[in-house]
């Protein structure tokens, strides 16, 4: 509150001061300036795609409740835009990594105040797509476009691999006990019939040279890994062209070196794996659905039917401080998304509205 002034008159002095106390100066409420406040945690960072060629992507803040910063790099960067095409993100201590595929970059911000700190680059011939993190200094990163992995320090934010070779069109990836698995998907249709298409690709972390190959997964889009149970789980689409095809997910033992579970779904589009007691939670065609090998138990926590229009649950991902799952919904992929918090259980928690396309989220 500003002080009075002494050339105030006595009688204007009173009536400020007896309006002041009837008051009881409360002050109008009023959100937080986003420039100023700290990203704390509990919340999550949503990676927001755009649209290709728009330069368009977003990063936005949402805190327990649904309070939502829209775009973290605009208000906090004056003059500073994520890029073009946002594709996943990466949180290691008081960095956030976010991949902006079409602008070949993976732009890093300081963790709490959302700043600018400094920018990986890659030549015209790779565009970065997904993370997988090897430890507390690496990471590696597909490269959709160039059919191979790159890998990264965190720590100088530089490249120490361009481009190890793998399968055609990598997607996602996942690291356990010294192995990197990189889902080579083949674009469905587009690179089926391509060596090493519908394949998953087994890298040794330490000189990146391929030690085993899963075949038999057509369209192969992701690998999560279940460190505490010492297991990998992997989802396939199948391809577009047999609309009657299921795809599913398998389960990988790394000991026994071998599928040992499969579980069908409908157009499966994300996974994530509960690590506290190993359950998998499968976003499909038709909703959500909850799985437990150890009891073979398969439950429909949402039911839910994407469409063309309206409402098209996008990508799935999982918020441990909170032990919640996050639904990026697209909507008609032109108009501002949202994200879909619900409780181990389906309930929903709360809904926060974001950019165009939420593809990735991390905390």
């Amino acid at each position: 509150m500003t002080a009075l002034r002494p050339i105030i008159s006595g009688s204007f002095a009173c009536i400020a001061i007896t309006s002041a106390l009837l008051s009881g100066c409360v002050p109008v409420p009023v959100e937080p300036d986003p420039v100023t406040t700290p990203l704390e945690q509990p919340g999550f960072f949503v990676v927001n795609e755009g649209l290709w060629r728009q330069d368009n992507a977003t990063l936005s803040y949402v805190r327990e409740g649904g309070l939502v910063e829209a775009n973290v790099v605009a208000s906090r960067n004056p003059g500073l835009r994520l890029g073009d095409t946002g594709s996943d993100i990466l949180v290691r201590g008081d960095s956030v990594f976010v991949i902006a595929s079409t602008s070949r970059s993976i732009e890093v911000y300081h963790r709490r105040t959302g700043l600018w700190q400094t920018r990986i680059r890659f030549d015209a011939a790779r565009e970065p797509y997904r993370f997988a993190r090897v430890n507390d200094t690496v990471a590696v990163v597909t490269m959709l476009n160039a059919d191979a992995l790159a890998e990264i320090n965190l720590r100088t934010c530089t490249i120490r691999v361009s481009a190890a070779p793998v399968g055609p069109a990598p997607e996602g990836a996942c690291v356990l006990n010294r192995v990197i698995y990189v889902a080579n998907s083949g674009l469905g249709d587009l690179r089926r019939n391509e060596e090493g298409a519908s394949t998953v690709h087994l890298l040794d972390v330490s000189d990146l040279q391929q030690i085993d190959t899963i075949e038999g997964l057509p369209n192969v889009m992701l690998c999560v890994a279940d460190a505490p149970r010492n297991r990998v789980w992997i989802l396939y689409r199948h391809y577009v062209s047999q609309p009657d095809s299921l795809g599913g997910i398998v389960l990988w033992d790394p000991v026994q070196r071998r599928i040992v579970q499969h579980v069908r779904f409908a157009m499966p589009r994300g996974l994530v794996v509960d690590p506290r007691d190993g359950r998998v939670y499968v976003l499909h065609r038709d909703g959500l659905d909850g799985y437990l090998l150890e009891q073979g138990t398969r439950e429909r926590l949402a039911t839910h039917t994407s469409t063309m229009g309206n409402d098209i649950w996008y990508s799935l991902a999982w918020w441990n401080a909170q032990s919640s799952l996050l639904i990026g919904n697209a909507r008609s992929y032109v108009t501002d998304g949202e994200v879909i918090v619900l409780d181990r259980r389906g309930n929903e928690r709360f809904r926060a509205p974001v950019g165009l396309n939420p593809t990735a989220c991390a905390e």
